[in-house]
């Protein structure tokens, strides 16, 4: 996997997070109202300790429905305490589905591994329409980071300070939209897989391992390109030819249409944003310059991008930066930060910790 160099400086301190999974807490902020009535039942339900694919596999045995009559918004992490959307087509009663999650939870209570798995339905409510992917406005977080200690040749004594600098930073700057290391698998395996795939195709896959796979070559390539442009500080700028995405969408338009001057009060207000391939069948999108810097990138994955063009993905842009709304820090002792942001569907929010620290997760 490409390393992703951080854009605002060295990391200032190192830390835990995830010590406990209320030590990152995410939840969904999804702008519907139901409308009280339909084939499908809107689910807000708090997870914990539990990944969303198990929580989707209960509410298809609670209902008898397949996969493709549950909806989700996005995907959220295990080992945390998130609260998401789901819709599920069926008739049953709600009482079907309180009582499996009440059955999954008494489940997890007796079993010798202590997980702390469980599942809490916070609201329910009729609706017309299946829940589709990417629906949700921001995806709210407050994380908790442990043990923190600073780093050479930062001192503890100013560890304060300088936190609070870089945070402002980030405020101004916002940070680079790199993809998370947790869309490549455990040591990467996601990405090796894909490489394998493409090279020796299997009849036998399931559309979940495809989807994994076609995601990691994705982001892997989006992420050399924004490495590339955040060692050369061109990420927070339009090459001559780039796309332009708009902020809070997956839409993205040619910037020639533009005036240089609205283009540069734009990028300062956020309202648009750099790009990068995200790659797909058809020629690049990108022109002039831009498209030659890519160009450079690019033919040296050529079997990543001959495979995502094979599968038959649309050739589209994502956003090379990203902005963290509402941030907010506390300290909760002398080695214990609290942080609250809320951040796009797709923003990484280890990306972000990336920009502050070195943040790992504990051995499990």
């Amino acid at each position: 996997m490409t390393a992703t160099p951080p854009a605002l400086g060295p990391s200032l301190f190192s830390a835990l997070y995830k010590v406990r999974a209320s030590d990152f807490r995410v939840d969904e902020v999804l702008d519907i109202d139901a409308d009280g009535a339909g084939e499908h039942w809107l689910l807000h339900i708090e997870k914990t300790a539990t990944n969303t694919d198990e929580v989707a596999s209960l509410l298809e045995k609670a209902c008898s429905v397949g996969s493709a009559d549950i909806g989700l918004s996005g995907m959220k992490d295990r080992h945390a305490v998130t609260t998401q959307w789901f819709s599920v087509r069926s008739p049953m009663p709600i009482e079907v589905i309180e009582q499996a999650l009440q059955a999954f939870n008494e489940q997890q209570a007796a079993s010798e591994d202590a997980s702390g798995k469980q599942l809490r339905l916070i609201d329910s409510a009729r609706h017309s329409r299946k829940l589709r992917r990417g629906t949700h406005s921001a995806n709210a977080f407050v994380i908790v980071l442990r043990e923190v200690q600073a780093i050479a040749p930062f001192e503890a004594d100013n560890l304060v300070a300088i936190v609070e600098q870089r945070l402002e930073q980030l405020v101004q700057c916002g940070f680079p939209n790199y993809i998370g290391p947790q869309r490549f698998g455990r040591g990467g395996q996601n990405l090796v897989r894909a490489r394998q795939w493409f090279r020796q195709p299997k009849k036998r896959t399931s559309r979940q391992q495809r989807s994994l796979w076609l995601s990691a070559a994705r982001s892997e390539l989006f992420n050399q390109v924004c490495s590339a442009r955040v060692e050369n500080d061109s990420w927070q700028q339009l090459l001559a030819g780039e796309p332009a995405a708009l902020a809070g969408s997956r839409s993205f338009f040619d910037s020639d249409t533009d005036s240089a001057e609205d283009l540069t009060v734009r990028l300062a207000n956020f309202d648009i944003h750099p790009s990068a391939p995200w790659w797909g069948r058809g020629r690049t999108l990108a022109k002039a310059d831009c498209a030659e810097f890519e160009a450079v990138i690019l033919n040296a994955e050529a079997d990543l991008c001959a495979g995502l063009e094979k599968a038959g993905l649309p050739q589209e842009r994502r956003a090379l930066r990203a902005r963290a709304a509402d941030l907010q820090h506390k300290w909760l002792d002398e080695r214990t930060l609290q942080l609250g942001f809320h951040l796009s569907p797709g923003v990484f929010a280890t990306t972000l910790l990336r920009e502050i620290g070195l943040c790992t997760e504990p051995e499990r």
